[in-house]
C-alpha cells in the first residue's frame, strides 16, 4: 500500500527507459526522520493524519534507531533512523514490485 507511484515511476525507468541502476537515498536533518523519532520518544502522534502516514512510513527505522542507541543524542538517533529508513524503503521497493526483484536475481539491475 502507499508504493505506486514510486515504484510505477522505477518500473517504467527499468522496463522503458532500461535503467540498470536504482539509488535509494535519505538526507541529513530529515524533517520527516526527526518528526518520527521524536514522536516514537513522546507517543503524542502527529496533528493531521496525512503526517502521521509519513510518520507511520518510517516508524519502524526510528524504533529501531531508538532501541539501538537509546542513550544516544537525538542527532545520532535520527542519523541512524535515517540509514535504516533506507534499507526499509529498498527492501519495500523489492518485496512490492516484481520487475525490480526480478531485476535484481538476474543480476540487469542493482539496486543501492
Amino acid at each position: 500500500g502507499g508504493y505506486g507511484g514510486l515504484l510505477g515511476s522505477a518500473e517504467y525507468a527499468i522496463a522503458v527507459l532500461k535503467t540498470k541502476l536504482i539509488v535509494v537515498t535519505g538526507h541529513t536533518l530529515c524533517g520527516a526522520v526527526t518528526a518520527t523519532v521524536k514522536d516514537v520518544l513522546s507517543k503524542e502522534g502527529m496533528p493531521t493524519e496525512n503526517l502521521g502516514v509519513v510518520v507511520d512510513n518510517i516508524r519502524a527505522a526510528a524504533e529501531t534507531a531508538l532501541e539501538t542507541l537509546p542513550d544516544a543524542p537525538l542527532e545520532q538517533q535520527v542519523k541512524l533512523a535515517t540509514k535504516l529508513n533506507i534499507f526499509e524503503a529498498m527492501h519495500k521497493m523489492m518485496k512490492h514490485s516484481a520487475i525490480i526483484r526480478d531485476g535484481i536475481a538476474s543480476e540487469e539491475l542493482m539496486l543501492v
